[in-house]
C-alpha cells in the first residue's frame, strides 16, 4: 500500500465503515428529496428542518458552529461540506476518478458515506433503513440519491433524544459515539473527493470546515489505538504543518 493510501486493501479506512449495524426493514426511498420521502420534520436551534433542504442545513459565516461543540452539533456543517463535494463530482463527471482511499473511486467513496447515513434512521430508532434492497446505496444517479439519504439522516438526528443509544460493532453505545464516527467519515472523505477532482485538474477548494477538522483532530488523537487496531487505516504520515487539517489527514494516513 502506498504512503498516500488511507485504507487497507481489505476494507474501508474509517471506523464507521463495517461496524455499524441496524435493524428494521430496508426500502429505497424516492431519490428526489423534493418528493417528501420523510414522514417527519423537526425544529432545531437553527429552525425548522425541511427534508427537501436538509443536506444544506448548516450555519455560515459568523454563525459557524465552534470546534468545541459536540460532534452531533457539527454534523450539519460537515454534511454541507460533503454535499458540496458530491455536487462538484457531479459537475465534473468525476465519479470514476481514483481517490486517496486505496482501491476506491469517487463513486465508491460517496456510496460508502451514503450507506452510513442510509442506516442512521434505523440506528437512532427514527424509522427504517433507507438502503436499497439491491445493496447499491447510490442507484443510477448519485447526486439526488445522496441528498435523499442525508435528508433522512438529518431529520433522524434532529428528532432523536440527546440520550439516544445505538449499536456499534454489536455493542451498545451512546449516539454521541456514532456522531463522532460519522463526523470523521464526512470530513475525511469530503477531502478524498475534492483531492481526486483537484488531481484531475478540476478547480475545487480542498479546504475543509475548520471547526470540523479541529474537532476530528482532537477525537483522532484520543482514539489512535482504536483506529490502529481497526486495521482500516494506512500508516500515519508525519507533517510539520501546524494546520489542523493537515495534521488530521496525516493521522489517518493521507498526505495533504
Amino acid at each position: 500500500m502506498s504512503q498516500d493510501a488511507a485504507e487497507s486493501t481489505g476494507g474501508a479506512a474509517d471506523p464507521a465503515a463495517a461496524p455499524l449495524s441496524a435493524t428494521g426493514p430496508t426500502a429505497r426511498g424516492p431519490v428526489d428529496p423534493a418528493a417528501a420521502p420523510l414522514s417527519a420534520t423537526a425544529t432545531t436551534s437553527r429552525g425548522a428542518v425541511d427534508p427537501a433542504a436538509a443536506p444544506l442545513v448548516a450555519t455560515s459565516g459568523d454563525e459557524r458552529t465552534p470546534a468545541s461543540a459536540s460532534a452531533r452539533a457539527l454534523l450539519p456543517d460537515a454534511l454541507r461540506g460533503f454535499t458540496a463535494a458530491v455536487d462538484a463530482a457531479a459537475r465534473h463527471d468525476g465519479w470514476g476518478l481514483p481517490t486517496p482511499s486505496s482501491g476506491w473511486d469517487v463513486r465508491a467513496v460517496v456510496g460508502h458515506v451514503a450507506a452510513q447515513h442510509g442506516r442512521v434512521p434505523a440506528l437512532l430508532g427514527r424509522g427504517p433503513s433507507r438502503l436499497a434492497p439491491d445493496g447499491d446505496p447510490l442507484g443510477p444517479d448519485p447526486r439526488p440519491t445522496w441528498r435523499a439519504l442525508v435528508a433522512a439522516s438529518t431529520v433522524a438526528w434532529a428528532t432523536a433524544p440527546e440520550d439516544a443509544r445505538v449499536v456499534i460493532a454489536g455493542e451498545d453505545a451512546p449516539a454521541s459515539e456514532l456522531a463522532e464516527r460519522l463526523l470523521l467519515d464526512l470530513v475525511v472523505h469530503a477531502w478524498d473527493v475534492r483531492r481526486a477532482l483537484a488531481v484531475a485538474g478540476a478547480d475545487v477548494d480542498e479546504r475543509l470546515d475548520t471547526a470540523c477538522a479541529e474537532h476530528c483532530l482532537g477525537w483522532v488523537r484520543s482514539h489512535q489505538r482504536l483506529l490502529a487496531d481497526s486495521g482500516r487505516f494506512g500508516t500515519p504520515q508525519d507533517t510539520e504543518s501546524a494546520d489542523p487539517q493537515a495534521q488530521l489527514l496525516g493521522l489517518v494516513g493521507r498526505r495533504a
